[in-house]
């Protein structure tokens, strides 16, 4: 007598990808951006016009230097990671985080394996 599928029996661990999406996390700033970005941007200012104009676009150059100077140690510390949405043979749908691209796609076989979703 052959088991039919009404008795075979459930992976707990195994499913079928769902999605699979890219999250990307700006850096955090730890201030040298900004520190780095005002002292440069204070040298450009500075060489800017005479007497109160001079001043001005130094302080400009500061402030302006400082806030790009920020943004970009944010962006150059941006993280990606990867959420995997599996259906599991349970019929239950779990979210998965990755910290490198799992190389999978919709439709395809997977199992959880210490929490990382792999191919099947």
């Amino acid at each position: 007598m052959l088991p039919d599928e009404r008795t075979k029996p459930v992976c707990a661990n195994c499913g079928v990808v769902l999605a699979v999406n890219v999250i990307e996390e700006e850096g955090k700033g730890s201030g040298v951006g900004v520190v780095a970005g005002g002292v440069a941007g204070g040298l450009i200012g500075n060489q800017v016009g005479q007497g109160t104009g001079r001043d001005l676009a130094t302080v400009a150059g500061v402030v302006g230097g400082a806030f790009a100077g920020n943004k970009i140690e944010k962006m150059a510390k941006k993280t990606k990671s990867y959420d995997i949405t599996v259906k599991l043979d349970d019929g239950s749908e779990r979210t998965y985080r990755q910290a490198t691209d799992p190389g999978l796609f919709n439709g395809q076989k997977v199992k959880i394996e210490n929490g990382i979703v792999v191919r099947n």
